[in-house]
């Protein structure tokens, strides 16, 4: 994604556009696709990852982080359209697509730290995690906020001057979220031993119970 700004850098500008607008860049449609592959490859399998150690279970926190997954393959499959306009089909799906999946990460998040301080050899991450989700929910509603004001002006007339920044809004927000991601996955790497053995105790520990 990094490479696709630098090799796509006087083509669009970063601050208004979004960062799916670089599919219509010289070889921007390549490279996008290449990242957001990666990077819902690398969703699933870090959330495939945490769910084996019991950090990721239940109805809810499990259908967060699947929207989050799904949503990103879906934005993949249907191409935006050119920024603001929504003319098409695609470009109707891959917009709805990105309003699902950025809320469901940041609420996943909040789950997410609970469920690593209630887990022995996890409780270091959680106030990182905590943190991350929270100022991803801020800078999500900065950037629904904008958003709502290049599609309905006459309802957020007092953001009018932020319309320019829904590109820059867009890169924080997904800068965070790529943060609280490496977070998990260091938390899996290092912590994945002890919630392991401790999600076996509690196994066995109802197992006993019953």
């Amino acid at each position: 994604m990094v490479y696709l700004h630098l090799e796509s850098s006087g083509q669009l500008n970063p601050i208004r556009h979004t960062i799916s607008d670089y599919v219509f860049a010289n070889q921007g449609s390549r490279y996008f696709d290449t990242s957001l592959v990666a990077l819902t490859v690398g969703s699933v399998a870090l959330m495939v990852g945490l769910a084996g150690v019991g950090i990721v279970r239940g109805t809810l926190l499990t259908v967060l982080v699947s929207v989050w997954c799904v949503g990103l393959a879906v934005a993949l499959v249907f191409p935006t359209d050119p920024s603001p306009a929504v003319s098409s089909i695609s470009g109707t799906v891959h917009r709805w697509a990105a309003i699902f999946f950025f809320p469901c990460l940041s609420a996943a998040g909040f789950l997410l730290a609970r469920r690593c301080q209630l887990t022995r050899g996890w409780e270091r991450f959680a106030p990182v995690v905590l943190r991350l989700s929270m100022t991803s929910t801020i800078v999500l509603a900065a950037f629904a906020g904008i958003q709502l004001a290049i599609n309905e002006p006459d309802m957020l007339p007092f953001l009018g001057f932020m319309k320019n920044y829904l590109g820059l809004a867009e890169r924080i927000l997904f800068g965070i979220d790529m943060a609280l991601l490496f977070v998990l996955g260091m938390a899996l790497w290092r912590g994945a031993r002890p919630a392991v053995e401790h999600h076996h105790e509690v196994g066995l520990a109802e197992g006993g119970a019953r």
